[in-house]
């Protein structure tokens, strides 16, 4: 007989197999996954861009080269720089959609778009050649698109759900920002705060894991050294919250000058319709002008930015850089530049900082004002200005010059900035790009993603129009064979003439010797209509207003082409798919091969449509053996299954089919049902 001792070492393992058959276990190993990724992205990133600094112009960074270069060469390799810049985006025929952290933040927040490794390989491509030869654009967008465009390559090799696809792009971007500026708890926070818009437990874990591991990889290949170096901050007095004050007030409308000349020279270059890389070179030239009098606007502006913290520049120098910072990002990015904008906000917030400082010192002698110190705060104003994220400026500023005294005048300074940069601006920076490339956005993700729901999202096109001659005894039979409470009466062209409401027709049925006279076109009563393009929350006032059931969809309110309609039971649907994201009762499902015959299938009680990837225990199976529906409780309607030459091939499977590592089933079950099969445990 064995021992009780004997029997105790198993209990681990039992724990051990479970622990790592979990799926939230495997999930966030994904997660740690991604960081590393993302921090592999940012390294080779910053690495290539300095080492083609050094190639091209022999310095160790665009502000030394801009110093040492003749006047001849300070135009050409911007201009150059440009121009290859734009020939990348053009050969690889990027669309005018939204890009960089605005395009993360549809992907992420709506989940209606995904991330294209393409395009975002030739945006990433793109800025290297525009930051190493001393575009005025920031690095952090395109390393941000390379952690993403990771993490979405590795979310559809593994065939994950969409929501963890979403929540996968997340954590590529907080390894992005936690590799391009070894602020970890910012990075989660700017993901939290920024792309998000919430402080969600289900984001929460992943994207920590995905920044520190993002982190910690790029301290051990690059140092654990400050990004920024400033000498030791401190609040002098309790005066000094004055200044503090006035820093975050000029920030607000700094950054919406800020924004402001970035549309400027958008529409600008636009006007001009010129060639892509045309237009980058004359962008970039511009910039190479200007870094002839001041280096410092050259690059992403990290090395201005520390110039100005370690030094002591004049009141006029800093004017300058604020002014000229704000043009040389303009010109890059307006020119159809794809880097980011975050870095160079900070040396504008870092001129603007250090020129109150010099104010501050003549107006009172006796405050010491250190320009480092004061411009470190005008860097995070700028900072939460263009972003309208405070705790992330907060942190952000922090973790950057780890640097704790700070926190305290940062805090004042945000909160001025934000409220301040209001009154010019209502939005963000990366809102603004998503309004104007056409998509709604809300104060919530939840109302985002309702108010982005278009009519043509969940309109039904199965009405149809009854003729205007109908006689009244055919409508009152129609009624009396249907559920419906209302018919729709067109002409011959399938314009929308009216409705006829079945409670209106009442008082018309007694009259039985008017039965034969009486047609549609006669008891026809206006109702208001909608068009495909209507957003959901428009859909839903007029529901509410006229205590209606239903709405016609016609083409638009000239030609009123019927196209079909939409009930107040599809916009509940639709409010628990995107808001309580429950997908519950109905499913988005595609009729036929048309990809714009889109509808809603509704789901039976307690049921979901989901894609789920075979458990490793059923490969090699046939469906007969595996018993699905018998052993797990779900019912399998389709099979995913990628060929050896990479395509996907989708069929129903029979009962001699034999089940596929890798195989993706489309299955309908109830929570619990679908949980069982994702572990294999019957």
């Amino acid at each position: 007989m064995s021992s009780p001792e004997a029997a105790t070492p198993s209990r681990p393992s039992r724990f051990g197999r479970f622990f790592w058959r979990d799926p939230n276990t495997q999930f966030l190993l994904l997660a740690a996954a991604v960081g590393l990724l993302g921090a592999l992205g940012a390294i080779l990133f910053r690495a290539v861009t300095s080492r083609l600094t050094v190639l091209l112009m022999d310095a160790h960074d665009v502000v030394s080269a801009a110093q040492a270069l003749p006047v001849a060469l300070c135009l050409f390799f911007p201009a150059a720089g440009g121009f290859v810049g734009g020939l990348i985006i053009r050969k690889s025929l990027i669309s005018g959609e939204t890009h960089g952290i605005s395009e993360m933040i549809e992907v992420v927040s709506l989940g209606r778009r995904s991330v294209r490794m393409r395009p975002a390989v030739a945006r990433v491509f793109s800025s290297i050649a525009v930051i190493s030869t001393g575009g005025s654009e920031g690095r952090e967008g395109p390393i941000i698109q390379i952690g993403a465009s990771m993490a979405s390559w590795l979310s559809r090799r593994l065939k994950l759900s969409p929501e963890r696809v979403r929540i996968l792009t997340a954590c590529g971007m907080a390894a992005g920002v936690a590799g391009a500026y070894n602020t970890p708890i910012a990075a989660t926070l700017f993901v939290l705060e920024v792309v998000v818009g919430s402080f969600s437990m289900t984001l929460f874990g992943p994207t920590v894991v995905a920044a520190v591991l993002s982190t910690i990889l790029v301290r051990f290949v690059l140092g654990d050294e400050p990004v920024y170096r400033v000498a030791a901050f401190r609040l002098e007095s309790v005066i000094e919250l004055i200044p503090f004050a006035l820093i975050g007030l000029l920030a607000g409308p700094s950054s919406a000058l800020f924004m402001r000349s970035l549309r400027t020279a958008k529409a600008a270059f636009a006007r001009l319709k010129l060639p892509r890389p045309i237009a980058m070179a004359i962008g970039g030239a511009a910039v190479g002008a200007l870094g002839i009098f001041l280096p410092e606007v050259w690059g992403n502006g990290f090395e201005g930015a520390n110039r100005i913290l370690r030094g002591n520049p004049t009141l006029l120098f800093l004017v300058a850089i604020f002014a000229a910072k704000i043009v040389a990002t303009s010109a890059t990015i307006g020119s159809g530049g794809v880097g980011g904008v975050f870095t160079p906000s900070l040396l504008v917030g870092a001129a603007l900082g250090g020129a109150v400082a010099k104010v501050t010192h003549l107006a009172v002698p006796g405050l010491e004002a250190p320009v480092g110190g004061y411009a470190l705060l005008g860097m995070g104003g700028l900072l939460a200005g263009v972003t309208r994220a405070p705790l992330l400026a907060v942190i952000m500023i922090f973790e950057l010059t780890q640097n704790t005294a700070v926190i305290l005048p940062m805090m004042v300074v945000s909160v001025c900035a934000i409220v301040a940069a209001k009154a010019f601006e209502q939005d963000s920076i990366y809102v603004q790009s998503l309004r104007a490339a056409g998509i709604v956005w809300e104060q919530t993700p939840e109302a985002t993603s309702l108010s982005s729901l278009k009519v043509s999202d969940v309109m039904r096109t199965d009405v149809k129009l009854v003729p205007r001659t109908l006689p009244l005894a055919d409508i009152v039979s129609t009624f009396l064979h249907t559920r419906s409470l209302y018919l729709y009466v067109g002409d011959d062209a399938g314009r929308l003439l009216g409705v006829v409401d079945l409670h209106d027709i009442k008082e018309s049925m007694p009259e039985r010797d008017l039965a034969s006279l009486v047609i549609a076109e006669d008891l026809v009563s206006e109702l208001p209509f909608v068009t495909p393009d209507e957003p959901l929350t428009s859909v839903n006032e007029k529901l509410w207003f006229r205590d209606l059931g239903q709405l016609p969809v016609v083409e638009n309110a000239e030609t009123r082409l019927f196209l079909g309609v939409v009930t107040r039971r599809d916009l509940l649907g639709a409010f628990d798919r995107e808001v309580l994201q429950r997908n519950r009762l109905t499913a988005r499902v595609r009729f036929g091969d048309d990809l714009s015959q889109m509808g809603t299938f509704d789901l039976p009680e307690k049921h979901r449509l989901i894609q789920v990837e075979i458990p490793p225990q059923l490969a090699g199976r046939t469906v007969a053996e595996a018993s699905l529906r018998q052993t797990f409780g779900v019912s399998v309607l389709a099979v995913k299954r990628l060929t050896r030459q990479g395509v996907e091939r989708r069929f129903v499977p029979g009962p001699g089919d034999r089940l596929e590592t890798g195989d993706v089933l489309i299955v309908l079950g109830t929570d619990e049902a679908i949980s069982r099969l994702r572990s294999g445990a019957a």
